[in-house]
């Protein structure tokens, strides 16, 4: 067992800031695999299969021609927000006052720095330098703002879930790859900095001999790196300057991870199955037109992916923040050649699937299982 002396938690001494695992068990009223599951009988056999199953939620634009039909309100039920792991603007409702007045506010400091192209130009023509400036950069992206807020009916990505939710095993490779990207950086100037502070008191101690043997060491590298003839310099005395190089911390990669599965049907109805997963996941992973203008897209389904053992959600592996599907392959053929039941359906179907998650990882969500 994980100790304290070990440097790692023991996994009951994780914090999980409250958060209760789902229950599928619970939502079987609520949301509706039939149609949607391989195998056919996974719902209804789990001891098969270990009892474990993974659960495709599926979420869509609120906009979505899909909604507006008069039956829409049996398609979809309410996302509870607290289930979902979903940061950074992606995850906040904005009011289109809200957004106008950012937008304007960010508008009016290009403006007066240097405008936006068209802030700038009036700017210039109209006399008064950065306050016309600002005034100008302001109004045409407050404008700007205003037009894309009067075509999405308010600033939100507010969505639906649908009541269809998608039932698979477990994929055989389940794997997630965690990435902190750290880059090195000189950090001469700032060590040089420090010298020269160690040299002004070596000097105030009238220690001249080291407060001059400091100061050429400084010199010299620079003379080394930055000077006329560097490399010249540096062949002949047999010298290189030391760019003081430290790993600094980047950022953190957004997690991505591959899925994948293969579909050989037994019978007609999980034929159906194997088709009706297969254009959901590929029909959510692409916009669609606004409008019949076709000028305005409305962004693709997102997906809450959640692993259940015995009806309750897995908290023994790790959580999935919201996900958008990036990359869908379709192997008709896996086998080599093309082999079809007498209806023409194909005897097996291979697919591979790209996820990426919306939200970075912190200390405070890796807390709470991801």
């Amino acid at each position: 067992m994980a100790t304290a002396e070990s440097g790692i938690p023991a996994a009951n001494a994780i914090p999980k800031n409250n958060y209760q695992p789902k229950s599928f068990d619970s939502n079987q009223k609520k949301y509706a695999v039939e149609g949607y599951s391989y195998p056919e009988n996974l719902m209804g056999h789990m001891a098969e299969y270990g009892s474990n199953y993974v659960l495709f939620y599926i979420n869509v634009n609120e906009a979505s021609k899909m909604l507006d039909n008069p039956n829409a309100a049996n398609l979809t039920v309410d996302i509870d927000t607290s289930e979902r792991v979903k940061k950074g603007l992606a995850g906040k409702e904005y009011t289109t006052a809200n957004v106008v007045a950012v937008q304007t506010g960010f508008g009016a400091v290009g403006g007066a720095g240097a405008g936006g192209a068209l802030g700038g130009a009036l700017a210039g023509k109209m006399g008064g330098g950065a306050a016309v400036g600002a005034l100008v950069g302001g109004a045409v992206t407050g404008v700007g703002a205003a037009a894309v807020a009067a075509n999405a009916s308010g600033f939100s990505r507010a969505q639906k879930r649908l009541k269809t939710a998608i039932a698979l095993h477990v994929p055989n490779q389940l794997s997630i790859r965690y990435g902190a990207n750290w880059g090195e950086e000189e950090t001469f100037g700032m060590q040089a900095a420090q010298t020269g502070i160690e040299i002004a008191k070596a000097l105030s101690k009238g220690q001249g001999a080291i407060a001059a043997k400091g100061t050429s060491e400084i010199v010299a590298s620079l003379a080394l790196s930055k000077g006329p003839n560097a490399g010249a310099m540096s062949a002949m005395s047999g010298l290189a300057p030391n760019p003081m190089k430290e790993q600094i911390f980047k950022n953190v990669d957004f997690r991505t991870f591959s899925v994948d599965y293969s579909f050989s049907p037994r019978n007609a109805s999980e034929s159906r199955s194997v088709l009706n997963i297969i254009a959901a996941f590929k029909y959510h992973m692409h916009p669609e037109y606004k409008d019949a203008n076709n000028f305005l897209f409305l962004y693709p389904s997102e997906f809450d992916i959640v692993y259940y053992h015995n009806g309750a959600e897995n908290m023994n592996i790790h959580r999935h923040t919201s996900c958008v599907l990036t990359e869908m392959n379709v192997n008709y053929t896996p086998n080599g050649n093309f082999n079809t039941f007498a209806g023409g359906m194909p005897t097996q179907i291979n697919i591979t699937m790209s996820f990426k998650e919306l939200t970075i990882l912190t200390k405070e969500l890796i807390a709470q299982g991801l």
